[in-house]
């Protein structure tokens, strides 16, 4: 079976905020026809340390392993991060790295919304899950994207594209996507 690609964020998506509290997520929306603002980007020598303080302590969200089981039977996968460096050693310990078939981390000057859309176009996705409102609205009205967001209460009740659809979590998103796989014409 030639699996359709599902790209995922990590933060928010796979990996809980600190505190359980997803404070990096932005209500306010892109347009889709401005020029991308450039990011600041530290230098390696500080990004590096202040992003294992960041991340290292996070946890999975509840029943991401198990979610990232079932989405790898219906979708291939490959986590598209605005992360500025590789998370690999954080899916090592909470061995999910060999559930994910690539990882794209932001090596670019773009702030983490327009880089996943180019990565998203580079890639040739067509479905991905964050759970950002900006990067959510920006990938389906500029990227054409169908972008399924984890629900969490900063990004509830927004106008959001027809093309944004939410899920509860990846564990949901799966039951989904596997009820419609099952549902298909021609599927055994």
């Amino acid at each position: 079976m030639d699996r359709p690609l599902l790209t995922l964020d990590l933060d928010g998506v796979i990996c809980e905020p600190i505190l359980g509290q997803d404070v990096g997520i932005h209500r306010d929306f892109l347009d889709p026809t401005a020029p991308p603002r450039p990011a600041r980007v530290y230098p390696t020598w500080l990004r590096t340390p202040l992003d294992h303080l960041r991340f290292d302590l996070r946890r999975p969200v509840p029943g991401a392993r198990e979610a990232l089981i079932a989405l790898g039977e219906v979708r291939r996968l490959v986590i598209v991060t605005g992360r500025r460096t590789a998370p690999l050693g954080w899916l090592r310990r909470h061995r999910l790295d060999a559930l994910v078939d690539d990882v794209v981390v932001n090596r670019t000057a773009l702030r983490s919304a327009h880089f996943k859309l180019e990565a998203l176009r580079a890639l040739g996705a067509r479905e991905h899950a964050d759970d950002d409102p900006r990067t959510a609205q920006l990938l389906a009205r500029a990227g054409d994207v169908h972008v399924y967001l984890c629900d969490w209460p900063r990004n509830r009740d927004l106008p959001y594209d027809r093309r944004v659809e939410r899920v509860d979590d990846l564990a949901h998103l799966a039951r989904r996507l596997t009820a419609a796989q099952d549902s298909a014409p021609g599927s055994a």
